[in-house]
């Protein structure tokens, strides 16, 4: 029986392994987020921060352990077998969860995910003891630590008002001060700034932190309390003079340091509050078993584990060891750069691509909000509505490139800090609050005070903010129904149960492994296309152009094809994959469009009217692509509902004439290839086969409902597309007409 239990043991510390991965991949935004957002550093330097302060942090998060053991059920009430089942079907539920959630590039609370497969798993094994034993529900709260679960779900709700809120204020205040001109404030007040944001992570994380850590004496961390007044005196004087000196001497940006610093102690808040949702289950379950070896029981659904209520001091070494497994990651997991780019991305103070689409929710909340401003506005003084604006100016680049801050260290240095200080609160008071809300939305309230958020982008990332958090909510919703199936499935099915989830999860994971990469592929190939796309004057417009009006013309002939292969034929399948491709090919094509928009303030002089021609020639794709994209829904309603089937020269007729129409944009392709100038006989005598055959197909049609030989669905249906077919001809036309027209004005240019 006893190596039953060791293989659960061994599990549990493979799936630790595993949770330390995915768990640091989601937890990475957390911590370098800023620095990578404000560019204070190169990515490498920012990780070797990080990774540091990880290490050190690892050290400070041994009372947190406790949460797994004792925090969220009463271990007196459960059996080793049932406290192993418990933990079992959290580490489990963990990898999973985790790992769907960083292959979708959203940033997830690995808090939540324990709290809630914790709850889950415990309420499930609760339900099975309560009905086998005939008690009534008021049982659940011998089973359950109700006070503590209710205390641990209001901190970390009440930490996603709070941090938004103070980020909010301290980024209005701190902004007030400095402008978007900083350097030329940094001179007066970044010495102050810098003294006072060092002395207050130092007070949080070294003072306060002082009491988690494993490898501090409790005569030191006495001293800390002792002479905190004057630890806080000395860090805020003597980082205010060095930050003031090296500025003077070496011109030193301080709020690098800052940022740099915050960083540090960022990732070392984030390991001594979060290290317990990696680890906290298999080293709780590791010393389950021992005591149950300890105890001589062969009994091992009888042995009740009360001892699990004992305080617990982790051993240095296994927290080192965890934090170094963390340090790797953070270096070789690419998941956690998909993760880090949500938040940067909804946080940017430029105007971009955005990663969400608009909701009703967040133009509600937009349109509620713009109201609130106009009341405020309509109250204050317009003098000081004026003095207000003036500080929030922002700076304008003409050439800004593309790997620029995403926002700049003065709102990099307050999320840092911020962040630092209300996580450290909440390691104080063995709250295991979710770092990855708190930043999140630290960083969501300092963007908002810091006007990122204007008319241009605010639905959409509003939007994205309410995604992200309505993923927590799901988080912890999946998190407590699949820990608890987990849990049944393991308490019924044994080792053979345990063996196929963890064969699932094993399985599951290779698959978001495969699908991260086929995204990091596709990320890296239209990084490329991007690459080489660049538009600043008429040849490269032109170039761009032409490159799309050819793979545009051999799309449409394929799409066009495959439509009519499949209504003809009833291939219900083939024409819902149209749908699929439809909806990318508009996709890509709203990108360029993005793309273009943004590269105008690039062009020279001389392209602008290249950029109109680009303008139109996008236009005219994007109402041939409407066209198209009618033609796929109607002949897959048609398909879909059953109607009659066509019949052989029906069927000859439509393929005749999506064959004509493949050599009408066959001749195009060439034409738009060659730059030919010469007259479009060729060109035109293909449009007026599509147009004769049109017209010839309309007539029978005619001379077929008059004898009653075609259903009305289907006439109905052949009428349509007929005249959908006219209009792609006409706009595929129009496309290679404006080609022509302005080469005619600017071939001497390319």
């Amino acid at each position: 029986m006893e190596i039953f239990y060791l293989f659960i043991v061994i599990v549990l510390v493979v799936l630790a392994l595993s949770d330390l991965v995915v768990g640091v991949s989601n937890d990475a935004v957390n911590f370098v987020n800023s620095a990578i957002g404000s560019k204070a550093a190169t990515f490498r330097t920012v990780m070797i921060i990080a990774a540091l302060g990880v290490l050190v942090g690892a050290t400070f998060s041994s009372g947190m352990m406790e949460v797994a053991r004792k925090g969220i059920f009463n271990p007196e009430h459960f059996a080793f077998k049932e406290i192993m089942i418990i933990f079992l079907a959290v580490m489990i539920t963990d990898v999973l969860l985790l790992d769907m959630f960083n292959t979708a590039g959203l940033p997830t609370s690995t808090t939540v995910s324990l709290v809630f497969e914790l709850l889950g798993a415990a309420f499930a094994v609760s339900t099975i003891k309560i009905i086998q034993a005939g008690a009534t529900i008021a049982t659940y709260a011998e089973y359950i630590n109700t006070g503590k679960v209710f205390a641990i779900i209001s901190g970390i709700l009440l930490s996603i008002a709070i941090g938004f809120t103070i980020a909010a204020l301290i980024q209005y205040f701190v902004r007030m001060v400095f402008t978007f001109k900083y350097e030329e404030k940094i001179k007066y007040f970044g010495a102050l700034w810098g003294g006072i944001a060092f002395s207050a992570m130092v007070y949080f994380l070294f003072v306060k932190g002082a009491k988690g850590s494993s490898f501090l004496t409790p005569e030191v961390i006495t001293w800390f309390n002792t002479n905190t007044w004057l630890i806080l005196l000395a860090s805020l004087i003597g980082s205010a003079v060095i930050f003031q000196v090296l500025f003077w001497l070496f011109k030193i940006n301080i709020l690098k340091i800052i940022v740099m610093a915050g960083t540090f102690a960022l990732a070392m808040a984030f390991a001594g509050n979060d290290l317990v949702n990696f680890i906290g289950v298999p080293l709780a379950g590791l010393e389950s078993f021992q005591i149950f070896q300890a105890s001589g029981s062969s009994d091992p659904g009888g042995f009740m584990m009360e001892m699990l209520r004992n305080p617990v001091k982790t051993p240095t070494f296994f927290l080192l060891i965890a934090g170094t497994i963390m340090v790797i990651t953070l270096f070789v997991n690419k998941k956690a750069r998909s993760v880090t780019s949500t938040t940067i991305n909804l946080g940017r103070q430029d105007e971009g691509d955005e990663s969400f689409q608009s909701s009703l929710l967040a133009r509600g909340m937009v349109s509620m909000a713009l109201q609130m401003n106009k009341a405020y506005t309509f109250v204050m003084p317009k003098p000081v509505l004026r003095a207000i604006d003036t500080r929030f100016q922002q700076v304008h680049k003409s050439k800004r490139s593309k790997d620029g801050p995403a926002f700049d260290l003065v709102r990099a240095s307050v999320i840092l800090m911020v962040s630092s200080i209300l996580i450290t609160i909440g390691t104080n008071l063995k709250l295991p609050l979710s770092t990855t809300y708190i930043t999140f939305m630290v960083a969501m309230g300092a963007s908002l005070a810091d006007r990122a958020w204007g008319r241009e982008s605010a639905v959409y990332r509003v939007s994205g903010v309410v995604t992200v958090i309505g993923g927590w909510f799901f988080t912890a919703l999946i998190a407590f129904t699949i820990a608890g199936i987990m849990a049944t499935l393991i308490y019924y099915g044994g080792l053979v149960a345990i063996i196929a989830l963890i064969g699932l999860a094993l399985f599951f994971v290779y698959r978001t492994h495969i699908f991260h990469q086929k995204k990091e592929k596709e990320k890296k190939e239209i990084t490329a296309i991007e690459e080489q796309e660049e538009m600043i004057d008429t040849k490269s417009i032109y170039d761009n152009c032409e490159l799309r009006m050819n793979t545009f013309a051999m799309q449409m002939a394929d799409l066009y094809q495959r439509a009519i292969s499949g209504l003809v034929n009833e291939k219900r399948k083939q024409l819902n994959k149209l749908s699929k491709e439809l909806k990318e090919f508009q996709k890509e094509n709203k990108a360029q469009r993005k793309r273009f928009d943004k590269a105008v303030k690039k062009l020279d002089d001389s392209a602008v009217e290249a950029g109109v021609f680009m303008i139109q020639v996008l236009g005219q794709m994007k109402e041939t692509h409407g066209y198209m994209k009618q033609l796929q829904q109607l002949s897959f309603d048609y398909v879909e509902n059953h109607h009659p089937p066509f019949l052989k020269d029906e069927k000859q007729d439509l393929i005749r004439l999506s064959e004509a129409f493949k050599s009408f944009l066959d001749q195009a392709q060439v034409m738009i290839r060659g730059r030919s100038l010469t007259d479009l006989v060729e060109l035109d005598q293909q449009k007026t086969v599509v147009s004769d055959l049109i017209d010839k197909l309309k007539i029978d049609l005619i001379h077929k409902l008059k004898k009653a030989e075609i259903s009305t669905r289907k006439s109905m249906a052949v009428m349509d597309l007929l005249t959908l077919t006219s209009n792609l001809l006409d706009h595929s036309y129009s496309i290679v007409l404006m080609q022509r027209r302005f080469l005619k004005k600017i071939q001497s240019k390319i």
